[in-house]
């Protein structure tokens, strides 16, 4: 499975405002605030860009569904959580990370306050997604808009499911699953291999 779309559709408002800045300010007021929101452009498409991504399905295996770095790995009430920050050098599309049922437990609108901090983990924006053999829950970050998920009951691995632009993204799975990913270790959605059935 191949995407094939160069930018995400979340991307495309937000470009076609600044490239009509860049007009406005070009034709009335100063080259040099032109030259700043076409910095502007570059940097939004660079935070929505959807590169080509191969998606090789496996049914014996559990992939990232979303793109990261590992920061900590924790055990707790008999599961592991696995802790990724994930900051606007991503690509930010949610992916299922094995075929099957899916279930979004919970979703909270709310704050974008520092994903880090305590407050965070109670007043920010954030869904919870069940899958067969693990939970996703996504903790909006400072930059975050609003975390978007497709309402669907069946996916098939690899299948974009979702936007999330920055934040902590926490994976919990059972804890006798053997993990294929360390601290530091950096996630790419729908590749790399978290735990083996």
């Amino acid at each position: 499975m191949i995407n094939s779309n160069i930018l995400l559709e979340e991307g495309y408002k937000p470009l076609f405002l600044l490239i009509i800045l860049a007009i406005l300010l070009e034709l009335f007021i100063s080259s040099f605030l032109t030259n700043i929101v076409l910095f502007l452009v570059l940097f939004v498409a660079f935070i929505y860009r959807n590169p080509v991504r191969h998606i090789f399905s496996n049914s014996k295996s559990i992939l990232s569904p979303i793109d990261g770095k590992v920061i900590a790995i924790d055990y707790i009430h008999g599961k592991k959580k696995i802790y990724c920050k994930v900051n606007l050098c991503n690509t930010h599309v949610v992916r299922a990370p094995e075929s099957g049922k899916i279930k979004i437990k919970r979703y909270q609108h709310g704050l974008n306050l520092n994903p880090n901090s305590y407050k965070a983990n109670i007043l920010n924006e954030q869904i919870v997604i069940k899958f067969n053999h693990l939970k996703l829950k996504l903790i909006s970050g400072i930059c975050n808009q609003n975390i978007k998920c497709i309402d669907k009951l069946e996916v098939k691995q690899g299948e974009d499911i979702g936007l999330f632009l920055e934040g902590i993204a926490i994976l919990t799975v059972k804890k006798e699953s053997a993990l294929m990913v360390n601290i530091g270790d950096k996630l790419i959605a729908a590749q790399t291999i978290i735990f083996k059935k």
